[in-house]
C-alpha cells in the first residue's frame, strides 16, 4: 500500500503543476550550461572534450577515406550488446554509437592505436575481437594449442598402456553337470526345447 501512495505522489508531482516548475529549471540551467563551459572549459574538438589524453596524431583524411578507415577499426572492435559481433557488423544501437565516434575520431586526425586506445580505456581490452598477445592475453592465444597437444598426449598414453581386446567371439565357459540339470528343468517347466 505504501509503494501504491508513493507511485501515486510521484505522479502527481511529475504530472501536476510542479511538473512546469521543475522543466522550467531544468530548461534555464541546460541554456546557462553550454555559455558557462565554453567561457572557461575546452572546446568541442579539444583532446579534453574528447575524453582522450593527446591530440590527433595524423592529419584529417578526406571523407572517403576517412569512412574505409572507420569501417576498419570498427571491424576490430566488439559491440557491447551482441555476442561475437564486431561494431562494423551489429545493427545494435551501441554498435553504431559506436561506429560514429570511431568515424569522428577518424575525422579529426586520430590514429588507429589512440582510437582503440579510447574504447579500451573505457570498456577495457575485452572490447577488442583480436586481443593484443601481451600479458595474461597471451594463454588466449597459447590455450587452443595446448589443450590439442594435451589431449593427444592423453590419448597417446592410454592407447599404448592398454591390453589388447579380446575377440567377440569367444566360446562360452564350460557348464558343469549341476547347471545342466537346472537348465533342463527350467526348459521343462516353460515349455522350451533344449538347443
Amino acid at each position: 500500500m505504501a509503494s501504491l501512495s508513493l507511485f501515486s505522489w510521484a505522479r502527481r508531482a511529475l504530472c501536476g503543476p510542479g511538473a512546469a516548475l521543475l522543466l522550467g529549471g531544468a530548461l534555464v540551467l541546460a541554456a546557462a550550461a553550454p555559455t558557462a563551459a565554453s567561457a572557461e572549459g575546452p572546446t568541442a574538438s579539444s583532446p579534453e572534450a574528447l575524453g582522450l589524453a593527446e591530440p590527433p596524431a595524423l592529419a584529417p583524411p578526406d571523407a572517403p577515406s576517412a569512412l574505409a578507415e572507420a569501417e576498419r577499426i570498427a571491424k576490430g572492435l566488439r559491440c557491447p550488446v551482441c555476442q561475437g559481433l564486431s561494431v562494423a557488423d551489429s545493427n545494435a544501437d551501441a554498435a553504431r554509437a559506436m561506429f560514429a565516434r570511431i568515424h569522428e575520431l577518424v575525422q579529426l586526425g586520430y590514429s588507429q592505436e589512440q582510437i582503440e586506445a579510447y574504447f579500451v580505456d573505457r570498456y577495457g581490452a575485452w572490447v577488442q575481437l583480436a586481443p593484443p598477445a601481451e600479458g595474461l592475453h597471451w594463454l588466449l592465444w597459447v590455450a587452443p594449442a595446448l589443450l590439442v597437444v594435451v589431449g593427444a598426449g592423453i590419448i597417446g598414453l592410454r592407447g599404448r598402456g592398454e591390453a589388447p581386446i579380446a575377440p567377440a567371439s569367444a566360446p562360452p565357459p564350460a557348464a558343469d553337470a549341476a547347471d545342466a540339470r537346472r537348465r533342463a528343468a527350467i526348459l521343462a517347466e516353460v515349455g522350451g526345447d533344449d538347443r
